[in-house]
């Protein structure tokens, strides 16, 4: 019953998310070879208790110390290269909000130190090696020195704009029964834009976002006067893509490939 409820919510929330998607896809003139691509690698791979990591990350670099005034970094977290730039994007418009509190707590774990953690806590506080989504590199645990993060402005300043800069609440209190993980305030998720703004404005976390990219197939949509086309796709081998020079290929960890093109 529970499972066909929910079926019945993704179905309408699907609709009221697509409705405004074009009839047709634009051109598609470019061909895209996937064949350097891996299906667990990439800003959108989903990781949880169900879905397993098959890949460690590559491109790790450290979190700078310096990353902004109102963050403390007090030891060396690994953090994926790419998303760096955005997280102090974000922390410096915190700044100019006047919110200046921060602390990261955590970031990249390699599997061996999960496996300890879950080992040494149990279920309840950490998910065994190869389900946590900080192996990803592309997670971290935010808090703040004024308190805990559900009280505080920090904690209510990040659920309000991270999705601005690519990042998204990954377990927020409202969507436990599709994540299985509790409500955790601290926990935030580099994706991207525009694939976080979707999700925000939509209401999604990241399961039900791969979900409509599966049943959709594509969708453009318009942030901050870029257009964006995205595309889903179980082809392993090429895809065809708009005429673009900028575009970003992440694997789903499942079956298939996201490809966020830049268009005009």
């Amino acid at each position: 019953m529970k499972k066909l409820i929910f079926a019945l919510i993704v179905a309408v929330i699907g609709y009221q998310f697509f409705m405004g998607k074009q009839a047709t896809a634009p051109d598609l003139p470019q061909q895209l070879s996937l064949e350097s691509y891996a299906i667990s690698s990439g800003n959108l791979v989903l990781v949880n208790r169900d879905i397993q990591l098959k890949q460690d990350p590559t491109n790790l670099a450290p979190i700078p110390t310096d990353i902004a005034e109102n963050v403390i970094v007090n030891s060396e977290f690994l953090f994926e290269n790419q998303a760096i730039k955005p997280l102090k994007q974000l922390f410096d418009a915190a700044a100019n909000d006047g919110i200046e509190h921060f602390i990261i707590n955590s970031a990249y774990r390699s599997g061996k130190l999960q496996q300890q953690l879950y080992e040494e806590h149990g279920a309840d506080y950490a998910l065994p090696s190869g389900h946590s989504e900080h192996q990803t590199g592309l997670s971290l645990d935010i808090g703040s020195t004024a308190g805990k993060m559900e009280n505080v402005d920090e904690g209510k300043w990040l659920e309000e704009h991270a999705a601005d800069f690519g990042f998204i609440l990954r377990y927020p209190e409202d969507k436990v029964d599709v994540t299985g993980i509790n409500y955790e305030p601290w926990h935030f998720r580099y994706i991207g834009l525009p694939h976080s703004m979707i999700m925000k404005k939509n209401n999604l976390v990241l399961e039900e976002y791969i979900t409509f990219l599966k049943k959709e197939q594509f969708y453009t949509t318009e942030i901050n006067g870029t257009s964006y086309f995205v595309q889903y796709t179980d082809n392993k081998t090429t895809a065809n893509i708009p005429d673009s020079e900028t575009y970003i290929v992440s694997g789903d960890n499942e079956n298939g490939y996201i490809i966020t093109s830049i268009i005009e």
